[in-house]
């Protein structure tokens, strides 16, 4: 980690557009995480804070997330997404929902590099793909999947990614190798 990488309170403050005794509450609450010098300062993780920020609808500040490509994933499998929240957190800045409206105000806000469809949900993740893939926004989509083992739904091969899994590895591997083209 690096010094740039922690955040005092008033900095934090300055990127919720609040002030420092807001701050002191939500640390008191639990709703942002955060720890304490030796000489018992506040500091904030840069992930902690994107957390919050996206958890609570703030927008993000531009360059805030620098070095790591945002990932946004459509899963209306709740379990399933936190899963892939969990594997891919580490190299991506991932923002996880079951439900379209949220996802697609999320996309409108972020401008992810990446967007990531569950296939096998209730959502009908091929054909939200398909649309989604049509905005310029959006750096790639990505559609995964279990059922598309064997045959490819029938979109546009250039626009859209197929993984044809579950399996969180051979997701984050495909990701990466999609984001470094």
């Amino acid at each position: 980690m690096h010094t740039d990488d922690l955040f005092t309170a008033p900095q934090v403050a300055k990127i919720c557009s609040t002030d420092l005794k807001t701050i002191h509450n939500w640390v008191n609450r639990n709703e942002i995480k955060s720890f304490r010098t030796p000489g018992r300062h506040l500091r904030f993780r840069r992930q902690d804070i994107l957390e919050f920020l996206n958890r609570f609808g703030y927008p993000i500040p531009e360059g805030f997330s620098v070095g790591q490509n945002r990932v946004v994933i459509l899963d209306g499998d709740e379990a399933s997404g936190k899963a892939l929240k969990r594997a891919l957190s580490r190299d991506f800045d991932v923002s996880v929902y079951s439900n379209h409206i949220d996802a697609l105000l999320e996309i409108g806000r972020q401008n992810p590099n990446l967007v990531l469809v569950n296939a096998d949900s209730d959502l009908d993740g091929v054909q939200v793909a398909e649309l989604l893939a049509t905005k310029e926004k959006i750096g790639a989509v990505a559609v995964f999947g279990a059922h598309l083992d064997g045959d490819k739904p029938a979109i546009n091969p250039e626009s859209v990614e197929f993984i044809p899994s579950i399996e969180s590895r051979e997701i984050h591997r495909r990701i990466k190798s999609l984001l470094n083209r």
